[in-house]
């Protein structure tokens, strides 16, 4: 077998990047990912190049050095090149002329004069390695996706299986765990909603309508948004940490290695316990939240309670009802992708890890909000047809 083209040595805030062979076209992805990656992370003070194995340098290896160096330039940190045979130096030496930082890092004794190669980059090119990343990402999280719903028709065909007792158990820890925080937060928020349209409707003479207000609000907008908040913040940030440490481990790596694919192995699971907790969750808070109004309306209104559920049962209609569990139904898998598809990209380090786990949840809130904005726009705009 082909040896790898790097190998990195960890001593202390430095590491060195052993290349070996030739650093050409055909391997110099597999080049860049490793020291993009060695790079990212943070505590790495001075990254040296060793090229005493190094072969022949193309442009797209000189192309590698020149952007790993200015990398790592934006951070204050420093790029050495070591053992250089000539051919490296004449390569190195067609480079574009360099542009001097204001403190230039020390080169290493057999380092080119074109040291100053990784300069800071201006925002131009900060923002096209923006647009690359976002593009990455982007590519990355369509192929994640394609290849959960080819893995979940292999499931459903039963040509293959999931782990056994892996969908019973996220399910649990997905479900059981949030039905207490989503039932007192549908409670309080029916009972806030009560109060305060309470309040106003009284001085017109029009309290009747509160229960109204309590079941489109809680069915249609309130509780599927809130529920996938909820839902956001326990199993889309667990997802991506789980994930994501399981990255860091190599442990996904020893899956792919045995035969075994991570995303059926991992992700199937997650996305299907998800599928069926998020509507479930839903409409249970819907029912809590008509509840804790309905106790509010009784108490400041008098209503009785069976004319509080008539008003809402003749009010709320099946589409309406479709209307709240289709989102929630979306939510879930917003919820579900991202933290798969972030968990999935964090790096050997423990803080990308957490950046994983954040990102998920920024994302997650996000793209519910835009997309609750879509369905609200949507259904307004085809009701009035």
């Amino acid at each position: 077998m082909e040896p790898p083209a790097t190998t990195i040595e960890r001593d202390g805030r430095g590491a060195v990047a052993h290349l070996h062979g030739d650093l050409v076209m055909p391997r110099i992805r597999e080049v860049y990912a490793a020291l993009r990656a060695v790079a990212r992370q943070r505590e790495v003070a001075t990254l040296v190049l060793d090229f005493s194995d190094a072969g022949r340098l193309d442009s797209s290896g000189v192309a590698v050095v020149t952007l790993i160096g200015r990398q790592l330039a934006g951070g204050g940190r420093r790029l050495d090149l070591a053992h250089l045979g000539e051919q490296h130096r004449a390569a190195l030496a067609l480079a574009p002329a360099p542009v001097e930082r204001a403190e230039p890092a020390a080169p290493a004794e057999d380092a080119p004069e074109a040291s100053g190669w990784w300069r800071w980059p201006g925002w131009i090119e900060r923002l096209g390695e923006r647009v690359a990343d976002a593009g990455a990402s982007v590519r990355a999280f369509a192929g994640l996706t394609a290849a959960t719903c080819r893995q979940l028709a292999v499931v459903v065909a039963r040509r293959a299986r999931m782990p056994a007792g892996a969908l019973r158990h996220h399910i649990e820890v997905m479900g059981a765990g949030a039905i207490f925080v989503v039932a007192l937060l549908s409670f309080l928020t029916g009972m806030t909603m009560a109060f305060q349209g309470a309040v106003q409707l009284q001085r017109f003479g029009a309290g009747v309508f509160v229960a109204d207000l309590i079941g489109m609000s809680m069915v249609r907008e309130l509780v599927p948004l809130m529920t996938a908040v909820i839902i956001t913040g326990r199993t889309g940030a667990a997802i991506a940490a789980e994930l994501g440490t399981m990255r860091a481990r190599s442990e996904i790596d020893a899956l792919a290695t045995m035969g075994i694919d991570p995303v059926r192995f991992l992700i199937v699971p997650r996305m299907i316990a998800i599928t069926a907790i998020g509507p479930a969750l839903t409409l249970m808070g819907i029912f809590v939240g008509v509840l804790g109004g309905m106790l509010v309306a009784a108490g400041t209104l008098d209503m009785p309670p069976v004319t509080f559920w008539s008003r809402v049962v003749d009010r709320v209609t099946l589409w309406d009802f479709a209307h709240g569990l289709g989102k929630s139904l979306v939510f879930a898998w917003i919820i579900g992708l991202s933290g798969s598809h972030l968990g999935m990209r964090a790096s050997g380090d423990a803080g990308s890890v957490g950046t994983a786990t954040t990102r998920t949840v920024v994302v997650s809130v996000f793209s519910i909000i835009v997309v609750d904005a879509l369905f609200a726009t949507i259904t307004t705009y085809t009701r009035h047809l």
